[in-house]
């Protein structure tokens, strides 16, 4: 009889009839042993009337060793599925009641079914793990944040909070700083290509400020200037277009030869080397002594590749008081930047005229 119900449990696959299953399965503990269970059998039997008279008989059958009673759990099976097919259900009635009685019985769990929860509790171990070790460093960003603070528009990581790196990028980060802090800054070696932008692109705005506000025209030279050395040609540019031909200086050479001289060098780093050249040549002809006019168009000269002029207006600039050093910056920053035909004029004009610089070589 045992053998009989292990063979009709397998017609029930617990996934697709879990409470067959489940009901097969508590027959089959019923059956199992010399003596009935009875209190099994009738726990069986009375779930067996609430699931149906058909399943009360095949009982009864499968009780009295009824030869035919694998075929009655067949056609059980076919009336199941055709009751699953429509009414989505394994009974039409009484199915809370049914479920209740088995829910104990239906404790066993496919192959599939154990390896789902296996997956579960892994991915739940691993939701643990994730929680814990952003929690940690969570914890750990919250002690670093107390000690120490980051400058990501300036490249800068790090700086203990309180300290006067910390207060000087601080007020660089929104504004102005002092030449002496700047100064500071460069002797800690805090010093990058972001912290000097950011340095004179405050000034700039700054004069620019003072510009607007007074209209006292050195302070629009100023803004130009620093406008360059942060590498904002563009914005220094937009003041040029705004204020040319700088009428407001007339009658103030070098005022006048200033403006065009930083105004040229704008026009220089946006690669506008005609129009620089003009407004060196006007700057020149205002203040003839002056070295700024000649290193502008020196430099716009060699760039376009008119060398042998470059060098000659170059040391036009040394004779009036252009330093070596800065000129040696000047002009190997051109040379490295130049074609090899230019370089090669370049380095026969320099060393004839006794400049032997080691990158010459």
């Amino acid at each position: 009889m045992v053998m009989l119900v292990t063979k009709v449990i397998r017609l029930f696959d617990r996934v697709q009839f879990p409470l067959h299953h489940a009901w097969l399965k508590l027959l089959s503990e019923a059956l199992d042993g010399s003596v009935l269970d009875k209190p099994l059998l009738d726990e069986a039997n009375c779930i067996a009337s609430a699931m149906g008279s058909e399943y009360v008989a095949v009982l009864n059958s499968l009780l009295e060793n009824n030869p035919d009673v694998f075929g009655e759990f067949l056609s059980l099976k076919v009336c199941v599925k055709k009751r699953k097919a429509v009414e989505g259900a394994e009974f039409s009635t009484n199915i809370e009641f049914i479920e209740l009685k088995l829910a104990k019985y239906n404790t066993t769990k496919t192959p599939q079914e154990q390896r789902i929860e296996q997956q579960k509790a892994q991915e739940q171990k691993l939701k643990q793990r994730q929680i814990a070790s952003e929690k940690m460093f969570a914890d750990l960003r919250a002690k670093y944040d107390k000690q120490f603070i980051d400058f990501p528009s300036l490249n800068i990581k790090s700086i203990r909070r309180h300290s006067k790196a910390a207060y000087i990028l601080t007020t660089l980060n929104k504004g102005m700083i002092t030449d002496a802090d700047y100064l500071w800054l460069k002797q800690k070696g805090f010093e990058n290509d972001l912290v000097i932008s950011m340095y004179y692109l405050r000034r700039a705005e700054n004069s620019k400020r003072i510009w607007n506000t007074t209209n006292k025209p050195w302070n629009l030279v100023n803004a130009l200037a620093d406008y360059r050395k942060a590498n904002k040609a563009k914005s220094a540019l937009t003041l040029v277009n705004k204020h040319f031909p700088f009428k407001f200086a007339n009658g103030n050479k070098k005022l006048k030869s200033a403006l065009l001289t930083t105004a040229g060098g704008v026009k220089r780093d946006l690669n506008m080397l005609e129009q620089a050249i003009e407004f060196g040549i006007q700057a020149h002809e205002l203040t003839l002594q002056d070295y700024r006019p000649c290193t502008l168009i020196g430099a716009c000269k060699m760039l376009s590749g008119d060398i042998s002029q470059g060098h000659e207006w170059y040391q036009k600039a040394i004779s009036r008081g252009f330093e070596s050093d800065s000129y040696e910056q000047e002009i190997r920053s051109i040379y490295m930047r130049a074609k090899a035909n230019d370089r090669a004029e370049i380095r026969k004009l320099l060393m004839g005229d006794g400049w032997c610089y080691k990158w010459l070589k």
